[in-house]
């Protein structure tokens, strides 16, 4: 379920707020766009048009980019048919801009990088208004001081009260429309997806739950990097399939352990990846830009690689891959720190961020269940507050077999959705986690619950949690809602 939906309403008033705008906008311009300034600047601003509405159409194929999307045609079409109806759109700049914009679409669209589609689209918009703005000054002087040569007096305070306060009203149109951009217009890696979560939070069997997804419907792979002062071996994703298969639930990493695994896939043409950082110690509380500086300095000192490289680097696999093997001393020495920087980095990265909810916490909500929750929000509403609203979030319960018997409720029911109803409700008794609604308001921020095997009832004693043990299996439930938000 998305936390609030009353973004909705705020996002279509901004879309309606940028059309009522240009439509003010070219009607109090009209005499601007009467003249001919030449075949250059009409070739300019006919390819700015038509790049941007070719990028628009691009930016409605992906939902978090599909606002900006519907805002440009929004904003861009009335200047289409007012350009056309005044002689002043040329057919050779629009068709260079379409081009333009469609190779950038097809960029976007087969590598599934919306962000760079919204980065170029912002920045030609940005020019597209300045060129706007500099022509209309341009041509405001020029008939006005053609005015008052006529009368022989070659001086500008003879312009009219009522011109230039039209002007100042044109300049404020285009501050506003600046402002309308930046809060409709972005869009994101939407191939890239991070899960985050404490221990015992139910990473591992959710992960083993996507790998079946991603190798038996998105034609996928995984790539682990495994550090383990005890048996690396076990936390080898094939070694945990078999552990389950056997009855048995894979273990807990110890604090020293560091995993981190990566599948990678395409769903129809598009790549998609999902990345897990499974870690038994409680390192990543401090996520702060200038705490993330000091980490990759002192990296960088230790292993004598420039701090640019360092940044840039950490965050691939491959990379950190490469520190092991190659300061294998070094590596062990900091490898909280490598992990820190490691997880700053797939934040940064990621256009998707799962935040994973232990479901035991609800079970035992009324005990330190509820105290848990409130330190666990907290940490959750700081990341969305420093990573920002151009990120989707989803903060995932996991193990809600504990809290309700799912064996006769179906994944699509109304019954499943008023789990996750109830769920919210009983957050929102949670101050910290009110702020990550309040977030929701720009931020696209979404509840689910899930159990990776809803075979299992809840149990009570010490005697039914062996039993659960020697029964789990991955039968999941509601993990495709997961699917969808994420892929």
């Amino acid at each position: 379920m998305e936390i609030n939906k009353t973004r909705t309403i705020f996002e279509f008033v901004l879309i309606l707020s940028g059309t009522l705008l240009t439509l003010i906008f070219l009607s109090i311009s009209k005499l601007y766009w009467i003249l001919d300034p030449g075949w250059f600047i009409k070739l300019v601003l006919s390819f700015f048009i038509g790049s941007v509405v070719s990028g628009a159409v691009g930016m409605l194929i992906e939902a978090r980019s599909r606002v900006g999307g519907i805002f440009l045609l929004a904003v861009f079409l009335p200047f289409a048919y007012s350009f056309s109806t005044n002689g002043f759109l040329r057919i050779d700049g629009i068709v260079l801009g379409l081009a333009q914009g469609g190779y950038l679409t097809y960029y976007s669209v087969v590598n599934n990088r919306f962000d760079r589609l919204a980065q170029y689209l912002r920045r030609l918009i940005k020019i597209f208004l300045v060129f706007i703005l500099l022509y209309l000054l341009i041509q405001f002087i020029s008939i006005n001081v053609a005015m008052d040569l006529s009368k022989g007096i070659p001086q500008f305070g003879l312009i009219s009260s009522s011109e230039s306060f039209k002007v100042v009203v044109l300049i404020g149109i285009i501050c506003a429309v600046c402002f309308l951009l930046m809060k409709t217009v972005y869009g994101i890696r939407a191939y890239d997806v991070f899960i985050y979560g404490p221990s015992r939070s139910g990473k591992t069997l959710l992960l083993l739950a996507f790998y079946n997804h991603f190798i038996n419907y998105l034609k996928g792979h995984e790539e682990e990097f495994i550090m383990s002062d005890t048996n690396d071996e076990r936390l080898k994703i094939e070694n945990m399939l078999v552990e389950i298969e056997s009855g048995r639930l894979p273990k807990s990493n110890l604090r020293t352990d560091l995993a981190i695994y990566l599948l990678s896939g395409k769903k129809n043409f598009k790549p998609v990846s999902m990345t897990l950082v499974d870690y038994g110690g409680e390192h990543t509380r401090d996520f702060k830009p200038a705490h993330f500086k000091d980490i990759v300095e002192e990296l960088s000192k230790r292993f004598n690689i420039l701090e640019q490289i360092m940044e840039q680097n950490i965050g691939n696999i491959g990379y950190i891959t490469n520190l092991r093997d190659n300061y294998r001393d070094d590596f062990a020495a900091s490898v909280d720190k490598v992990t820190f920087a490691h997880i700053y980095k797939r934040f940064e990265r990621a256009g998707k961020i799962l935040f994973l909810v232990d479901g035991d916490h609800v079970v035992s909500y009324n005990d330190d269940g509820k105290n848990e929750l409130i330190k666990l929000f907290g940490h959750y509403s700081k990341i969305i507050k420093l990573y920002g609203s151009e990120k989707s979030y989803a903060i995932v319960v996991t193990k809600i077999d504990q809290y309700r018997d799912l064996s006769p409720i179906l994944e699509d029911s109304p019954e499943a959705k008023e789990i996750e109803l109830n769920l919210y409700n009983l957050f929102c008794e949670i101050p910290t986690f009110k702020e990550i609604v309040n977030m929701a308001y720009q931020a696209h921020i979404h509840l689910y619950t899930i159990s990776v095997d809803a075979t299992m009832r809840p149990i009570n004693t010490a005697e039914e949690t062996e039993v659960k043990r020697k029964t789990l299996k991955i039968n999941p439930w509601r993990v495709e809602e997961i699917e969808h938000f994420s892929l």
